[in-house]
């Protein structure tokens, strides 16, 4: 993403227009910055993310019900 991209979403988050999906999301408390971050990453290390992120989640399902 260039920097004029950046600019361009970081206003379009911080300043959604009136109506819209966005400023719903954030009236309802979303945090649309995290959009960003996402999208400074790769492909690559975005699929990282979500694969840890399973991991995680299994993990802590597992030990859930292990704890019954």
């Amino acid at each position: 993403m260039t920097r004029d991209q950046e600019k361009a979403v970081l206003d379009l988050v911080t300043n959604p227009p009136p109506g819209s999906e966005l400023a719903r999301a954030k009236e309802f408390g979303v945090d649309l910055t995290l959009f960003i971050s996402t999208l400074r990453r790769t492909p690559t290390e975005r699929a990282r993310s979500l694969s840890e992120g399973s991991r995680i989640f299994k993990i802590a399902k597992q030990t859930l019900l292990n704890e019954r």
